[in-house]
């Protein structure tokens, strides 16, 4: 006779640990991926997501694994998330041509010499905007400037009329 063709024995119900809804892992839909994603990114481990979130570590493995995330290529690219940026622009400027302009509705260029235009003032490290900032800054440098000298001629000023009256 097999394992599997003896019977069933019947338990006591008293023998038996029932569990409750709490201890039964959560569906995968139930818990939102920006939650395990946000636990991940502080460090966790997903036994210590699990356990947070009430389901095995094995389901959080599969959920950050099915929309491709990775803690390690998360960090670089954000270590390097200015050059493939930089890349991805170089790319998509290299890949329109005159003809490509031409299908652009008018708004769409006009849009786009904009934010071309701000760029470029960007890089030569002009105002994009009403404000100069670097300017601002410079005016109240010399402004502070400016006060202490006038701060240094007053007191002399006053030390000299001092001395007139004794």
């Amino acid at each position: 006779m097999t394992e599997s063709d003896k019977p069933i024995e019947a338990v006591p119900a008293e023998d038996v640990e029932v569990i409750s809804d709490k201890d039964i892992d959560k569906p995968q839909k139930d818990i939102p991926i920006e939650t395990l994603v946000s636990l991940r990114n502080k460090g966790l481990s997903f036994e210590q997501i699990a356990r947070i979130t009430g389901c095995c570590k094995q389901n959080v493995h599969q959920r950050l694994e099915s929309i491709g995330y990775s803690k390690e290529r998360l960090e670089n690219f954000k270590e390097s998330r200015a050059d493939v940026f930089a890349f991805m622009q170089s790319k998509l400027l290299n890949s329109i041509d005159n003809a490509a302009i031409q299908k652009m509705q008018p708004y769409q260029r006009i849009i786009g010499t904009g934010i071309l235009y701000d760029k470029e003032r960007l890089e030569r490290g002009q105002s994009t905007g009403i404000i100069d900032i670097t300017t601002t800054i410079r005016s109240i440098e010399d402004l502070s400037a400016r006060e202490k000298i006038l701060e240094a001629q007053f007191r002399e000023l006053t030390e000299k009329k001092k001395s007139k009256a004794k």
